[in-house]
C-alpha cells in the first residue's frame, strides 16, 4: 500500500510542478497525463490533500522560512550571526528580489493552486454526500488559509480561484481587502460546517478540523479590526468566533500542580506537573495533545502519508547544540535566533518561572561534550528553548565543567532515535487552545472592557503557566482599565505564544512593530553587559535600526511576479 501511495504522490508532485504559480508557468506542460483521472475516489483524494499539506510544511513555509526566518525581528528574537544579513527578512534588509520574499510567495500560490485544482476536479460519484462535503472543506480550509497568509504579508494580492495551467491567465490585477476577505471568510464558513470535530471517530490526526476553522476564521477577524483595515466591527465577529471554539467543550487547558516539599531544611514549593512542559513535548515528540492542539503542522501525519517531510524546528530556532561534528545521530541545533532580553524581564516581572524555564533555559552543549549555563541575555547562544530537541540528563551538570574528556550525559527530546543535525521532525503549531483564549480576552476587552469574563480567560492561561489569577497579584491594577489590560495581554500573548510564527503579525495588527524594536534596542543598550565595541552586541540592535514603518508593515510583491503579471504594479514604496 505504501508503494501504491508514492507512485500516486510522484503523480500528483508532478501535477503539482505543471501547475504552481507563475514563475513556473515558463514553459508550456509537456503532460497532463493522469489529471483529469486521478481526484475519482476517496483514496486519491487524500493523497492529493496530503501533497497540499506538503506545501505548507515546506522550508519555505512553516518548515522555516516563515515560522522563524522572516517571523524573526522583533522583541521575541533577532538573528545573532554578525557577519551577513542572510535572514533579511528579519532584519528588514529584504528587497522585491529577496529569495525569502519569492519563495513564501510561490509556496503559498501553490497551495491556492492546488486547492483550486482539488475542488474543480474532485468526482462526486464514487464518494458519499458528507464525505465529499468534508474534502471540499478541506481543501477550502487550506486555500484559505494559504489567503489568509499572504494577505497577512503582503495585504492586497491577486485571486485566482480556479486552477493554472498556463501563462495566458497570468495578468491579474490584486483583489480589494475587502474581497480577499469575503473570500477568506466564505471558504473558512464552509470548512467550519462540513470538517469533522477533532474529537469525531473519523478524524485523522494532523488535518484540518472544524474547529480549526472557526479558530483561524477568529484570528482573521481579528486582523480586520486592527492594522490596515481597522474595522472595529470585526472584533464582535471575532469574539463570536472564539466562544464556538471555547463552548465546544473539546478543548482544555491543563493546570500545572504544585506542592510543598520539607526534606529537613525546610518546605520547599516543588512542581509535580509542569502541564506547558508536558504540552510543547508533545509537538517535539509528535504526539498530538489533542486537548490544546486545535491545528499543528505534522511532520508525522506527512510521513504516514508516504511523504518526506522534515523542517527546521528547533534547529535554526533551539538551543545550541554542537557536539557530534556535525553528523547524523546528534540533536544539532544551529541556534541563529537568538531570544530577546525583553521575554526574560516579562517573565520576571511576571514571577513566570514555569514559562520561562521551559521557552528561555539558558543553556547550550558544547562541542566538547559539555552541557553549560548560558548566562548572559547579550550572550549569542541566548537561544529559545521551546522547541527543543535535547535536555541535559542531570541539570545539575550546567554548572560542572567536566574533566578532560567526559562527556555530560543528555535526553533527546525528539521522537527520531537517530536525528538529523539539519533537520528535524518537530511539530509546529498554528493554532492552540491558549490563542483562543487570549483572543477572546482581547476582544471582549475591545468590545466591554476588562470584564470578568475576559479576566477569567486571562487566568486559564495563567493557571496552566503555574500562575495565580491575575486580581491576586501584586500586578491587579492591570485589569483597571481597558487601555492597562490590553497591555497586560499584549505582554501575555508573547510570553505565551512566543516563537510560535505570530509575534511580528501580531505587533503589526496592533500598530506596535516600530515601538517595540525601539524598547529592543533602548533595552540591549541599556544591558550592564552590553559594550559598544562588542559587534556582536552591535549586530543585535540591526532589526530595531533598519525597520521603516512605511515600507516593512508588508512586503513588497516579489519582483519576478511583477515582470510576469502585467496587472500587478510594485508598491510605491518599494
Amino acid at each position: 500500500m505504501k508503494n501504491i501511495n508514492k507512485i500516486f504522490l510522484g503523480l500528483f508532485t508532478s501535477i503539482a510542478l505543471l501547475t504552481s504559480c507563475s514563475d513556473f508557468l515558463d514553459e508550456e506542460p509537456r503532460s497532463t497525463w493522469g489529471i483529469d483521472d486521478f481526484y475519482s475516489n476517496t483514496a486519491e483524494a487524500e493523497i492529493a490533500l496530503a501533497g497540499i499539506y506538503s506545501y505548507l510544511a515546506s522550508d519555505q513555509v512553516y518548515g522555516q522560512s516563515m515560522s522563524v526566518i522572516m517571523e524573526s525581528g522583533t522583541d521575541e528574537g533577532y538573528y545573532n550571526r554578525r557577519y551577513n544579513e542572510n535572514w533579511t527578512v528579519g532584519l528588514y534588509r529584504h528587497t522585491s528580489a529577496d529569495r525569502y520574499v519569492k519563495d513564501l510567495w510561490t509556496a503559498l500560490y501553490q497551495v491556492i493552486n492546488l486547492s483550486n485544482m482539488f475542488l474543480e476536479r474532485l468526482n462526486k460519484e464514487n464518494i458519499e454526500e458528507e464525505e465529499y462535503n468534508a474534502l471540499i472543506g478541506e481543501a477550502r480550509f487550506l486555500r484559505a488559509h494559504a489567503y489568509s497568509l499572504l494577505v497577512d504579508w503582503w495585504e492586497q494580492v491577486p485571486m485566482p480561484l480556479s486552477s493554472t495551467l498556463d501563462q495566458s491567465v497570468n495578468n491579474m490585477a490584486p483583489s480589494t481587502l475587502e474581497e480577499l476577505y469575503a473570500q477568506i471568510i466564505s471558504d473558512f464558513t464552509f470548512a467550519a460546517e462540513n470538517l469533522p470535530a477533532i474529537t469525531d471517530a473519523n478524524y485523522t490526526q494532523g488535518r484540518a478540523n472544524s474547529m480549526a476553522a472557526h479558530g483561524l476564521m477568529a484570528r482573521v477577524y481579528l486582523k480586520m479590526a486592527g492594522y490596515p483595515m481597522k474595522d472595529a466591527s470585526k472584533y464582535a465577529l471575532a469574539l463570536e468566533q472564539c466562544e464556538i471554539v471555547i463552548n465546544s467543550g473539546q478543548f482544555v487547558m491543563d493546570t500545572s500542580e504544585f506542592e510543598f516539599v520539607d526534606n529537613g531544611d525546610g518546605p520547599k514549593l516543588v512542581v509535580t506537573k509542569d502541564a506547558y512542559r508536558d504540552h510543547f513535548l508533545s509537538y517535539i515528540e509528535n504526539r498530538y495533545d489533542t486537548n490544546e492542539s486545535i491545528f499543528e503542522i505534522s511532520f508525522r501525519y506527512l510521513r504516514e502519508t508516504g511523504i518526506d517531510a522534515h523542517g527546521r524546528i528547533g534547529g535554526l530556532n533551539g538551543l545550541a547544540f554542537s557536539f557530534g561534528g556535525g553528523n547524523d545521530g546528534y540533536p544539532g541545533a544551529y541556534a541563529m535566533e537568538n531570544a530577546s532580553p525583553l521575554l526574560k524581564d516579562l517573565y520576571t516581572a511576571n514571577n513566570d518561572q514555569l514559562r520561562l524555564l521551559w521557552n528561555l533555559p539558558e543553556m547550550q552543549y558544547t562541542g566538547s561534550g559539555d552541557a553549560k549555563r548560558v548566562t548572559s541575555t547579550l550572550a549569542s547562544n541566548y537561544c529559545p528553548g521551546k522547541f527543543k530537541r535535547w535536555e541535559p540528563a542531570n541539570y545539575d551538570d550546567l554548572d560542572i565543567t567536566p574533566e578532560e574528556g567526559e562527556i555530560e550525559p543528555y535526553i533527546l527530546l525528539e521522537a527520531n532515535p537517530t536525528p538529523n543535525r539539519n533537520f528535524t521532525g518537530v511539530n509546529f503549531p498554528v493554532l492552540r487552545y491558549s490563542d483562543i483564549l487570549l483572543m477572546a480576552a482581547e476582544v471582549e476587552n475591545e468590545l466591554n472592557g476588562p470584564t470578568a469574563t475576559a479576566i477569567g480567560y486571562l487566568d486559564e492561561v495563567r493557571a496552566r503557566a503555574g500562575l495565580i489569577p491575575i486580581e491576586a497579584t501584586g500586578r491587579a491594577g492591570v485589569v483597571a482599565s481597558t487601555e492597562l489590560f490590553f497591555n497586560e495581554l499584549v505582554d501575555e500573548r508573547l510570553r505565551e505564544l512566543c516563537y510560535e510564527g505570530l509575534r511580528k503579525r501580531d505587533l503589526i495588527r496592533w500598530e506596535l512593530l516600530g515601538t517595540k524594536l525601539d524598547l529592543l534596542n533602548a533595552t540591549i543598550i541599556g544591558n550592564p553587559d552590553y559594550s559598544p565595541t562588542n559587534e556582536n552586541h552591535n549586530a543585535f540592535l540591526r532589526s530595531g535600526q533598519f525597520f521603516d514603518e512605511t515600507k516593512h508593515m508588508s512586503l513588497p510583491y516579489p519582483q519576478q511576479e511583477v515582470n510576469i503579471n502585467n496587472l500587478l504594479d510594485q508598491k510605491p514604496e518599494w
